[in-house]
């Protein structure tokens, strides 16, 4: 085995418990700080006995080659300890050669001192490693010239702290590189994080808005005077803030796992919710269509939610009328291979293709003060209750919304 065989060798034993150490840094997402701290000085340690058991000994090279870098490495990352501990045991494996351990100690005294300075002036990582290989190779040609004049060799020395300064060097950036990978994951996992926490509350936001829409057109148009207008204003106003706060409570967690489900007659909820939206339909100008099928339909929902669908396309329906144009939404259902259909289709303003492909990602609206995130939601809710939901629309011939919702037996 010729010496770079034994180089690479060596090279990989010493990096891979690193490597792994690396890895599960990306994977694990509860890793103290202190803990962290113990596991580097395990991987340390344990990089230290790979090498010491299984690489390819050559005690003129090994010590000041390989076995230096994992010193330089624990004063690196300020364990200073273990740099000490391994410092000490590289010195026992050669007490049998006392030359070997006499320069070692001296060497290791240096770079300790060096790092001492290095903690008061703040010398960057490069500069200590590079230094560092600069005192020991320099002490390391004085004592071979010194005291085994017999063995000096200038083209071998030259060439062995070439080696020395490759390998030291290439460890220090695989590692300084893999924290770099290691923090660009971590960085990318908090922003995205982030990126859900704001897509959930921009949610929250809009949802947020329909109950407040309806309470307020109700409490305009509510005269206290009328007790009439009282006994059917005020359930609906308290049904909605109920609901709202039923949405702060739990929205963020919308999943099918946490869906309120129940066995629910879809037919009463389209018609509660036309019954709570009919002053805004009212107020523009708007003629509803029925189409409904008389028979009580049972499926297995969260009322609130599906709820909250259907108020979103109906509002969005409303919304897409344009000014001085009569209005028209129709509402249909039907059953077919035991699954119930909701279709909702208005004569508004319509879409084109190119809002027809993107209506479904998060953000992405043509309205002025819309937030994006209305469809979006829709999808969410009919996908958590195992539905499927289909959008079909032409630019200037309205738009055509069909939900599919399956039976409950």
């Amino acid at each position: 085995m010729n010496l770079f065989q034994i180089i690479f060798l060596d090279v990989v034993l010493l990096i891979f418990p690193i490597l792994v150490y690396l890895l599960y840094l990306t994977t694990n997402k509860n890793i103290t700080k202190k803990s962290k701290k113990l596991y580097l000085s395990l991987v340390l340690i344990t990089s230290f006995f790979m090498l010491y058991n299984y690489g390819v000994d050559t005690p003129r090279l090994l010590p000041v080659l390989v076995l230096n870098s994992i010193v330089i490495l624990s004063y690196l990352e300020d364990r200073y300890v273990i740099a000490n501990i391994l410092s000490i045991l590289i010195i026992l494996i050669y007490s049998n050669f006392f030359n070997y351990t006499f320069i070692l100690f001296i060497i290791y005294i240096l770079i300790s001192l060096l790092y001492l300075v290095r903690k008061k002036i703040k010398l960057n990582n490069l500069l200590f490693v590079n230094l560092s290989i600069a005192i020991s190779s320099i002490v390391y040609f004085i004592w071979v010239y010194k005291y085994n004049n017999e063995f000096f060799n200038l083209d071998v020395m030259i060439y062995i702290v070439i080696c020395y300064f490759f390998i030291v060097n290439l460890i220090s950036f695989m590692y300084e590189t893999g924290k770099k990978i290691l923090e660009t994951h971590l960085t990318y996992k908090e922003l995205q994080q982030e990126k859900q926490i704001r897509l959930s509350l921009f949610k929250i936001t809009h949802e947020i808005k329909n109950p407040i829409a309806v309470c307020k057109c109700y409490l305009d148009m509510i005269n206290v005077k009328d007790t009439n207008q009282i006994e059917r204003y005020v359930p609906i106003i308290k049904s909605e803030i109920e609901r709202l706060l039923s949405l702060l409570q739990d929205f963020l967690l919308i999943n099918k796992d946490n869906l309120d489900l129940d066995i629910m007659d879809f037919n009463m909820l389209i018609e509660d919710t036309i019954h709570k939206l009919e002053p805004l339909l009212k107020d523009n100008n708007i003629n509803l269509e029925l189409n409904i099928l008389d028979d009580e339909i049972y499926i297995n929902g969260d009322y609130n939610r599906l709820s909250q669908v259907l108020i979103n396309i109906m509002k969005n329906s409303i919304e897409a009328m344009p000014e001085n144009h009569k209005g028209k939404i129709k509402i249909k259902t039907k059953i077919k291979d035991n699954k119930y259909y909701l279709v909702v289709e208005d004569n508004g303003e319509g879409m084109n293709k190119e809002v027809l492909d993107n209506m479904k990602k998060p953000f992405y609206t043509t309205k002025k003060r819309g937030s994006g995130l209305g469809v979006s939601l829709i999808y969410e809710i009919v996908e958590a209750h195992n539905g499927k939901i289909e959008y079909s629309s032409e630019y200037g011939k309205g738009t055509k919304v069909t939900i599919q919702l399956p039976i409950y037996e």
